[in-house]
């Protein structure tokens, strides 16, 4: 099993709900309307949503953890290491923030934006690194 393999796969899984849910909070906030649903269950679905990403990121970050390293020859993987890092961060400070600090419930908006930036960042120079190399090498990169 290629195991390089399962964690773009998963990244990418992640990524397209991460553009999901910027997308279900833009038409939450009234920047579109995309999708035929009242607010709540929106509001439900980007939760429910959220929940996956996470449960995806914590598998994928505890590989990289346990048999990845840190090269610091490497820009993409030192790269790849600050802004996974910072993802998990922007998480912990976003759940944080929604379970038990509603005041800084007025900046939901910029954690999220932030959050997204970091997800877009970690996947770029994971997932797309990846399959970019295995079309422009012919074989799959490996550790």
């Amino acid at each position: 099993m290629d195991v390089i393999l399962l964690k773009a796969l998963g990244a990418s899984l992640a990524f397209l709900l991460a553009v999901l849910n910027l997308l279900i909070m833009l038409q939450l906030y009234g920047k579109i309307s995309l999708f035929p649903w009242a607010s709540e269950p929106l509001a439900w679905w980007h939760r429910r949503q959220g929940d996956v990403i996470l449960a995806l990121f914590v598998l994928i970050a505890y590989h990289c953890v346990r048999y990845g390293y840190i090269d610091p020859d490497s820009p993409r993987v030192l790269g790849h290491s600050i802004l996974g890092s910072l993802t998990l961060a922007v998480i912990a400070l976003k759940f944080v923030t929604v379970r038990w600090i509603p005041r800084l419930m007025d900046h939901i908006a910029v954690i999220g934006a932030s959050l997204f930036v970091a997800t877009t960042g970690t996947v770029l120079t994971s997932a797309l690194w990846y399959f970019a190399t295995w079309i422009r090498e012919g074989a799959r990169p490996v550790y």
